[in-house]
This record gives structure tokens, sequence and C-alpha cells, in this order.
């Protein structure tokens, strides 16, 4: 925007006084009519100038008397256009002259800093501030944009500042503020408000976990994985050393956080150490750490082990049975003693743990070998729980079919409600020799293949698609859910007493029901007749 009006001599013409004499400037007259007033005024005070247009005729006259008068009038328009931007914009405006004297002030400067147009124009702005942005771009000759800057306690603004040039040289500073210091107040209210937030969430979401049994995740309803919970739920509140047997995929780890979840030692450390994983030659300092210099590699501060990391916590020593014999003594003392020695240290460290281990190896034909120590595996078996095999829970094998199922629609984005009943028959028939986490990535590679919104035989890997079973709903209009789950029951009853051998007091067993109401619905579903089908082959 410019303020400043072109100053033409053409502007400034007055009419020639009638019947007065001009001078001979006349004749230049139409040569000036385009030149800047300004540049004239000094010649102005000696001589009046006439201005001549092509024909020769005199269309007026320059009067120094007159040019004054109308620049006065110039310069008080321009003062008051001036006056009234600066008075409109929302910043703080500051113009300052060569020497530093404050030259501009308007209303928005006054509000935010409390110093009125007549308590600062005409003195130097060095007297009210320090560190000025003005100041810099009028000694140094550039232009700051957005800059932020504090000019006193509880202030906060973004200044842009150029020089103020005449004529190529510069004459002082100007700059706008932009008071930021409400939005710098509110974004600390909001960084506060937020870290109150996320403080609140974690303390929901810790006193919802302790709500939340910790066995919930072990899924399933057979008496056997009853017994486990049941078992583990009265070992948990101590700290005796629980020894978790069973097939791999059975659900060890997890039984183990939940032992851990379940205790005092809740929201401490669980730190999972698989003996089968770790190199034998660095097993030990793994395990126990390693002090600076005790081999070639170590840190200069060395290195605290996992036992170090569970202190106060639990450690759960998965698939015990591959723990090298030299540790195993090591191990058996801190069991006995809580305390162990890094490697290259000569310190003993502390531990307040507890141990859990779990292991798939017949450890007792282990300990008859000389390959597991016996003091250790009494140690390690305080507390023994066996986790059933999914061969032998199979009444479970529809419940866990859905849960994956709802987890894996949820992770891919698929909307899968439904199972075609031959396909859960073919799950259930299957002997499952990697338990449930096979049953897992089975149902989440049925989930990812699955085009529609039920799984089908189509979907089941090939090697279960022989178990597979075509089920027809009984009645045209027989609910579809109801069906597949009266022909999944029948199904799995049939294969209890092929187990059995037809025999019905272990079948409920096998089943986790009373013999009642196996009865029950072997009437339901027919059963009753035909005891030569049940038969092993």
């Amino acid at each position: 925007m410019y303020l400043e009006k072109k100053l033409l001599v053409r502007d400034f013409l007055a009419p020639p006084p009638p019947g007065e004499e001009l001078n001979t400037y006349a004749r230049r007259g139409a040569e000036i009519l385009d030149q800047h007033i300004l540049g004239l005024i000094p010649f102005l005070r000696e001589h009046n100038v006439a201005v001549a247009g092509d024909d020769g005729r005199v269309t007026g006259v320059l009067v120094l008397e007159k040019v004054v008068e109308k620049l006065v009038e110039f310069i008080r328009d321009s003062e008051a256009v001036l006056s009234s931007v600066l008075g409109a914009t929302d910043d703080v405006i500051c113009a300052i002259d060569h020497e530093d004297t404050v030259i501009g002030w308007n209303r928005k400067a006054e509000l935010l800093y409390g110093i009125k147009p007549t308590d600062i124009i005409g003195k130097s702005i060095h007297n009210f501030f320090t560190n000025l942005v003005v100041t810099r771009v009028s000694r140094e000759d550039c232009e700051v944009y957005a800059e932020y800057h504090q000019p006193c306690q509880d202030t906060h603004v973004l200044i842009n500042a150029v020089p103020i040039r005449r004529g190529g040289r510069i004459i002082g500073g100007i700059s706008a503020e932009k008071d930021v210091t409400e939005v710098i107040q509110l974004n600390r209210a909001l960084s506060r408000a937020s870290y109150q937030v996320k403080a609140l969430k974690e303390a929901i979401q810790k006193n919802e976990l302790k709500n939340v049994d910790p066995f919930s995740k072990m899924y399933g309803h057979h008496s056997r994985l009853k017994d486990v919970v049941d078992l583990a739920r009265r070992a948990a509140p101590t700290d005796a050393t629980v020894l978790i047997r069973g097939e791999s995929g059975t659900g060890k780890e997890i039984l183990a956080r939940a032992i851990h979840e379940a205790s005092d030692r809740a929201g401490k450390p669980f730190v999972v150490v698989n003996c089968g994983a770790i190199p034998a030659d660095l097993f030990e300092s793994e395990i126990f750490g390693y002090e600076h210099g005790a081999f070639t590699g170590a840190g200069l501060k060395g290195k605290p082990g996992l036992l170090e990391m569970a202190s106060e916590g639990t450690i759960f020593l998965d698939e015990i049975g591959e723990l090298p014999p030299n540790l195993q003594v090591k191990l058996l003392r801190v069991l006995q003693e809580r305390v162990f020695y890094r490697v290259g240290g000569s310190r003993p460290v502390s531990v307040d743990i507890r141990v859990l281990s779990a292991t798939n190896r017949q450890l007792e034909e282990m300990v008859a070998s000389g390959e597991f120590r016996e003091d250790l595996y009494y140690r390690l078996n305080v507390i023994n729980i066996e986790m059933p095999p999914l061969r032998e829970r199979r009444a479970d094998i529809p419940e866990l079919i859905y849960h994956f199922l709802q987890g894996y629609c949820q992770l891919y984005g698929k909307e899968i409600s439904k199972v075609e009943p031959g396909v859960i028959a073919a799950l259930i028939s299957y002997a499952w020799p990697g338990n449930v986490r096979e049953l897992k990535n089975t149902v989440e590679r049925m989930v990812v293949l699955a085009e529609g919104h039920m799984i089908t035989e189509k979907d089941l890997p090939k090697y279960l698609q022989e178990h597979a079973v075509n089920f027809k709903p009984r009645e045209e209009n027989q609910p579809h859910l109801a069906a597949a789950a009266e022909q999944t029951e029948r199904e799995v009853i049939l294969k209890a007493l092929q187990e059995a051998g037809g025999n019905r007091t272990m079948t409920a067993r096998l089943l986790g029901v009373p013999r009642s109401t196996l009865y029950y619905k072997m009437n339901r579903l027919g059963l009753m007749k035909g005891k030569k089908r049940w038969q092993r082959g």
C-alpha cells in the first residue's frame, strides 16, 4: 500500500492572475508538467513559474505560497490516512527514526504495553525496552518476518520488522507485532489438560485392569481347563514356583501371565526367557548380565541380565528343559538364595523375583538320564500344572473359533459373522498337534482368504478339507445359526462317544458335563440308539 501521492507540477497550477505580465519562464512550462513539485521549490523561492501549453498560451502559474499551502494540506491528509490505518490494524505498530527515537506508536501498542503515545513518542525506545527487533533491522539493514519475541515478562508476540528507507538511505525502522500471549497461554493450558487426560486414562486403565479377571483369556469351559484355572488361581497370590507343563501351543505362557497378573507383583515386570532360543555361549550373560571387560565386546558399563530386569516382578523360564547343564546349578542358587553374580563380576547381586517355568518335555525322564538336575526339578515343581491338549477338550473348539474370528475380523477389517457347520465339524474332528496356536493360525488364514460374510469349506487348508462335513438344516425355516449349533453339538458328542468307546460316563467326563446333561442332549439329538457306530474301529 502506498500512502505517498505523486506530487506533480500539474496538480499545483493556479490560474494566471488577470492582466498580470508573465515572465519568460513560461516557455519552459510544458516541459515540467510531469516533474515532481519538490524539485522546483528552491527555484520558486526566487521566481514564480508560468506554465504554457503546446500552443504557447499560459495555462497556469506556480506560486510558492500556494504550493506550500497545498503541500501542508497533502501532509495533513497523509497523516489522517496513516492514523486511520494504524488504528484499524490489530497489530502493535512501533516506528523509530535513525537515532532510535520513537516516532510512531498506535493504540494497540498502548493497550498491550500500557504506555501512552504522549509518554513514548519523541523519546528513545531503549528507555522502555531491551533486545529490540525493530532497532536491529534498522541497524543491520535486514527484514524479519514472524519471529517469536518476548519483549517483556508474560507477553509473547510474533513480529514483522523492516527498515524505513528514503532515497536509498535507512532513516529508521518499523515493526508490526501480533500479540500471541493468549494463544501461548491456551496452548500451555491445553498441554496441561492433555497431560491430565493421559494420566486419568492411565489411571482408569489400571483400575479397569484390576477389575478384569486375569484368567479371562483362558477361553473354554471344559472341566480339565477349569481345573487348571482353579489351581493357578489358588497359586497366584503366593510366591511359590510353578511348573507349567503341556504340549506346544496349549497356552502355557498365557497362563503364566495370568498368574503374574493375579499376584501381588501385577504391574511389575514380567520377563519371558525362552531357554531354547538363546545360544548356549550367550545364555549366561543374557540371564545374569555381565561386567565391563568380562569378555571381548562387553560394553563399557556392563549390562544387567534378565534376572535383574525382572526385579520385583516375575521371570518366566519357557522351555526350561533346554537350560544348559552348567547353568542349572546357578539357577538353583538363585531359587534358593535369590543371589547371583554377573559374568566377570565379584559382587553378589540380590533380586526379589518370582519364578515361573514351562516345558513340553518329560523332565522326570531327563532327571533319570542325568540331563536335568534333580534338585532343580524339585525346586521348580512346587506347583505342577498340566495344560490339556486341544484334542482332549474339543468341546471348547467352537468358542475358540468365534473368539479368534472376532479378533482377526477387527484386525483385517472384515465383516464375517458365520462359519459353515461343516467347517466347524472339520475343525473339531482334527487332532491339532499344534493345539490352540495352530487353531488360531488356521482361523487367521480363513479370515484372510474368506470372500464373503461366512467362512466356508473352500477357506479351509487342504489338509483339513477332508474332515469337512456337509450339513443341511432339518427344516427349511429353521434358523441357520441354530441349525449349525445343533449339528456341531451332535458331531462333538459323537466324537466324544467314539473316543470313549461308547462309554457314556467317560463321554460325559470328556465333555466336562454331568452324565444327566449328556443323556438329555443325546435324547434330544436322537443319539440314544445305534451304540455300535460309537465303537472305535
